[in-house]
């Protein structure tokens, strides 16, 4: 499928959410933890009970029948979610078949651990934060081409880990040496 396929089908996603009176880009939505605090909540002993907020891009979607995994990957790491038909209802289950990879995603729900131990925030309620109307790069190759790389520098942060740490660390070093001038 070409990228014009791609983001012909994706605009049609975003005009059927409309219809169902779905803001596809919201202008305010409150998280609670990143994905590394609440994988810590489940590090520092047993699930708390209290509801959690996490938002993200959708880095991986699993569907099995009337349950669906997706990963969310936010500034601090990834976090898996859950989703079950009988518990965010049938509206909400429709909307995640019109979710992308890349797109970005809230979700509000409880903390547990799967049976092979992955932290999970099971969703008890779901806000699409921004519809993707292009495809992310590649995973697995990533961007190969150092000229879109140079170019779309938006696009290599969010494709590679590495590069994106590598901003991060010398943003905080900039930010540290401001600051110590600033004194």
């Amino acid at each position: 499928m070409g990228e014009e396929e791609i983001v012909s089908l994706r605009k049609s996603k975003l005009e059927r959410l409309r219809s169902r009176g779905i803001d596809p880009y919201p202008a305010r939505f409150r998280r609670t933890h990143t994905a590394q605090e609440a994988v810590a909540l489940l590090t520092d002993g047993p699930a708390p009970a209290d509801a959690i907020t996490v938002a993200g891009r959708v880095t991986a979607m699993r569907q099995m029948g009337k349950a669906s995994f997706i990963d969310l990957r936010d500034t601090s790491g990834r976090i898996q979610t859950y989703f079950r038909r009988d518990v965010i209802g049938q509206e909400a289950y429709e909307t995640l078949r019109e979710i992308d990879l890349g797109d970005f995603l809230g979700v509000s729900g409880t903390l547990f651990r799967t049976r092979s131990g992955e932290p999970t925030v099971e969703a008890r309620s779901i806000t699409l934060l921004a519809k993707a109307l292009r495809a992310p790069p590649e995973k697995w190759h990533g961007l190969q081409d150092v000229e879109v790389r140079y170019r779309q520098r938006y696009l290599d942060l969010a494709a590679n880990p590495a590069v994106r740490e590598t901003f991060l660390v010398r943003s905080r070093a900039i930010g540290a040496i401001r600051r110590f001038l600033d004194a």
